[in-house]
């Protein structure tokens, strides 16, 4: 790790302070698309800490694609569509890795022959990101628990059960912000 490396202060199962780099829990990783299936090492543990990749394919118009390991690796979300999340999407990803994901080789949108990819990992980690899911009740004000063991800094919120829309909230946003 490089002196310049940024630390999170995180907290350990014991309630001790843990310093975590940023590289142990973020990964911004290019990488080809082969066609056959093939592992994405980015050093990120989600097999044992969890977390999301977000993929995009650069070389041709498809769809940003998101999986998490709470939902597992037959569920995405596509961040331009308002769509509930396609199931059954074995063809995409294969597998959460100690050290990244691996990804099928049938479908162009994470792994076409000769495409260049940009690949973001977030891993779980106290202070820096998780990932949470909920059933909704409509009412308004209601708390919503995580292992952040702070205020979120920002929330993204999607229905996945039904078509609906992103909802995101930062802490920079007040009741007169334009997006409320």
């Amino acid at each position: 790790m490089s002196g310049s490396s940024r630390k999170l202060m995180g907290t350990t199962a014991a309630g001790g302070a843990e310093l975590l780099a940023i590289e142990d829990c973020f990964s911004c990783f290019l990488y080809t698309g082969t066609g056959s299936a093939q592992t994405i090492t980015n050093g990120i543990d989600l097999a044992g800490e969890g977390g999301l990749v977000w993929i995009k394919n650069r070389t041709t118009t498809s769809n940003n694609i998101l999986m998490d390991t709470l939902r597992g690796t037959n569920f995405v979300l596509f961040s331009e569509s308002t769509s509930a999340q396609n199931s059954g999407m074995s063809s995409f990803f294969t597998s959460f890795n100690s050290d990244g994901f691996s990804v099928a080789g049938t479908y162009g949108g994470v792994n076409a022959s000769g495409n260049n990819y940009a690949s973001w990992t977030f891993r779980k980690a106290p202070r820096f990101f998780d990932c949470v899911q909920y059933t909704g009740t409509g009412v308004a004000g209601r708390t919503i628990s995580h292992n952040l063991g702070v205020a979120p800094g920002c929330i993204i919120v999607k229905r996945t059960n039904t078509t609906g829309s992103w909802m995101v909230y930062n802490r920079g946003m007040d009741a007169s912000s334009p997006e409320n």
